[in-house]
């Protein structure tokens, strides 16, 4: 497996990850997520941006010249110039889970993270997605705050 930078030809097969991660939330959650085209999702333009700009990471998973992970992280200053790395998605194809394409994603992350001098690494996930739950806890990751509803 080879895990490396995006680049602009990666678009049309990242899309299609991106897509997927959204259909589950779109399926999960109805109410609060919509189904969007491509362009909505991830817009082109957005990407090539993202790809260039010294604080965001835009990394692949690919096996065999498949792409079949992805993760965008983004770094931020918080509050009193703290640097954090929010891990904005992470998405791994379901016939190529459990064979430490995450892992590897997020290693990268947190690498590239401790290299941007950020004091930590967030991430927020739905509560519906217990295998991801599972897995950042797993890698370490702690919750942080909880956000709670009622439906009315």
């Amino acid at each position: 497996m080879e895990i490396r930078n995006l680049t602009e030809s990666d678009y049309d097969k990242a899309i299609e990850l991106y897509r997927e991660l959204d259909e589950i939330h779109v399926q999960a959650r109805p109410d609060c997520f919509v189904y969007r085209d491509k362009d909505e999702i991830y817009p082109r333009d957005a990407f090539v941006h993202n790809l260039s700009h010294p604080g965001c990471l835009e990394l692949g998973a690919f096996e065999n010249e498949q792409l079949v992970g992805i993760v965008r992280a983004t770094l931020w200053e918080e509050v009193k110039d703290v640097k954090t790395v929010c891990l904005d998605n992470i998405y791994v194809l379901p016939a190529c889970r459990c064979k430490g394409v995450a892992t590897r994603l997020f290693a990268e992350v947190e690498l590239w993270a401790k290299e941007q001098g950020a004091v930590r690494l967030d991430l927020h996930t739905w509560d519906f997605n217990k295998n991801a739950i599972a897995m950042y806890r797993a890698m370490g990751m702690t919750p942080q705050r909880y956000v709670f509803e009622k439906k009315l």
